[in-house]
């Protein structure tokens, strides 16, 4: 059968804010009337047919009691929702998958949560409750639970502030455990919560969490991600799934639509869950520096405008995949956890192929101690990829696939003609993968190649089963290769006579 077409994202129409019908439930109608300093989140899943009521009311009062602070719209909208019930006293939503932008107020939300599941679990669910609490980093997690220390140890409930045991537990000995990704294992969980999950493994959640909910009273798994665009696979493949399909859970998310422009600020406004001045300033001041090329350290995006639209729009990198046949080069997870910083000089390496008429790839090599960085971009013609070759810094042998070297072009470069077949092209960045010895600046041309092809074993080898472009893996693994040997005699690439 053929297989589906690749493209952007259709999303559910009836996860648009829509007030008219939020209204029909009795329990939302106060948080319809949005504030001058919130904005009303991208998607949210509807109200459940099932849904009689929610918790939200009390549990808001009581945690702005335990914060000592009044709780953000967005925030008291989020606990609302998530604690929907139904006519048994059930709670409606077993998955909670939320994302905000950075600094949103995320973790108080998250702690809130927590802190009033264990303290009135017991008496709406009847047992005793465990809350699994884990991330991308233990020392996230430690601090979400460090700043309910001291309310727990005034209200006489005990506290484990050890590295690695970090703990909270009740008198009724409800607890609230902090544990690694690999630590989750082997409990009975009552609430499972995983704090920037876009760098957590999808066996953390599937394996670890999940089947320990199972025989529990009103069971929740909580996400909850800033976007990022090396993320695993757990946040984009579950955020797409409840995008796209009625699959059961809860959504919530703000973020700027992906047409979007990143630089208009009534986009940044309306991305936002809570707006202040001072966020105003922060995301503009971002924002110049994006402009301007520059890294931002706590985006941890080697593209400064990519970093920008993931951590302040809260735009995730989506799009349904085509599905075929055969065997991929690598897992996405492996693939992802292979970025590198790009050196600051010039390549040691530059390969170039085409793909037909849809455009001609330039792939670029650095070697280093911890083995070789490559690149790849995008161009229309030879001569262009062949100025950015050069752009680049690089007075090399530019290694070239042998129809190109035949096409004329107003450029004198040194050349080498490389003949290979696709497939022995991908065996190639397979083989390099397996071996450990290549990285990537994490671009997503390269990254769309590498991860859309597909082969199956041949009589004479590996075949290919996609035709997906492939002539980035090409020029790619050509100046990997060459990283690590000399070139033949190199040939000039002159202008042909009209």
């Amino acid at each position: 059968l053929p297989s589906p077409p690749s493209g952007p994202v259709l999303v559910r129409s009836e996860l648009s804010w829509d007030p008219e019908t939020l209204a029909r439930s009795e329990w939302l109608r106060g948080l319809l009337s949005i504030p001058d300093d919130a904005a009303a989140p991208l998607w949210m899943s509807p109200v459940p047919e099932d849904a009689v009521g929610s918790y939200g009311a009390e549990a808001i009062e009581w945690i702005e009691g335990v914060e000592r602070k009044t709780l953000r719209w967005w925030q008291r909208l989020a606990i609302t929702r998530q604690l929907e019930h139904r006519q048994d006293g059930s709670l409606c939503h077993r998955d909670v998958f939320e994302s905000t932008p950075r600094r949103a107020g995320k973790s108080v939300r998250l702690r809130g949560i927590m802190l009033w599941r264990m303290a009135f679990g017991e008496t709406l669910f009847g047992e005793t409750q465990t809350i699994m609490h884990t991330g991308s980093d233990v020392a996230i997690c430690r601090e979400i639970q460090r700043h309910a220390w001291r309310w727990a140890d005034t209200n006489g409930w005990t506290v484990s502030r050890s590295n690695g045991k970090e703990a909270i537990e009740s008198p009724a000995g409800d607890r609230w455990l902090v544990r690694a990704q690999d630590g989750v294992y082997g409990y009975d969980v009552c609430f499972g919560a995983v704090d920037e999950g876009w760098k957590v493994k999808p066996d953390t959640v599937s394996e670890g969490l999940e089947p320990a909910t199972m025989e529990r009273m009103s069971p929740q798994v909580h996400l909850t991600s800033t976007a990022h665009r090396r993320a695993t696979s757990l946040m984009r493949g579950r955020l797409l799934s409840a995008l796209t399909t009625t699959a059961p859970g809860l959504l919530l998310v703000w973020a700027a639509p992906q047409d979007a422009d990143p630089g208009d600020e009534v986009v940044w406004k309306a991305a936002s869950p809570f707006w202040s001045q001072d966020r105003r300033d922060m995301i503009a001041a971002k924002y110049a520096k994006a402009l301007a090329g520059e890294v931002d350290p706590e985006a941890d995006d080697l593209d400064p405008m990519e970093g920008f639209k993931a951590q302040y729009l809260n735009m995730w990198k989506l799009r349904a995949l085509r599905v075929v046949r055969g065997a991929p080069v690598t897992s996405e997870e492996a693939w992802l956890t292979l970025t590198a910083r790009r050196p600051d000089r010039a390549p040691d390496a530059c390969g170039l192929e085409s793909w037909f008429a849809k455009g001609v790839a330039l792939g670029m090599a650095w070697k280093t101690d911890d083995g070789v960085v490559v690149e790849a971009h995008d161009y229309e013609t030879v001569d262009l990829a062949l100025i950015a070759a050069k752009a680049s810094g690089f007075r090399g042998v530019v290694l070239v696939g042998q129809s190109l070297t035949t096409r004329p072009t107003v450029l004198g470069v040194r050349v080498k003609a490389m003949q290979m077949r696709t497939a022995g092209a991908v065996q190639g960045i397979e083989r390099l993968i397996q071996d450990d010895a290549i990285t990537h600046t994490g671009l997503d041309f390269l990254t769309d190649q590498v991860l859309g092809v597909r082969t199956q074993p041949g009589a004479d080898g590996p075949r290919m089963v996609s035709n997906s472009r492939a002539d980035a893996i090409k020029a790619v693994c050509w100046a990997a290769q060459a990283c690590h040997a000399k070139t033949g005699k190199p040939r000039i690439l002159t202008a042909r006579p009209a």
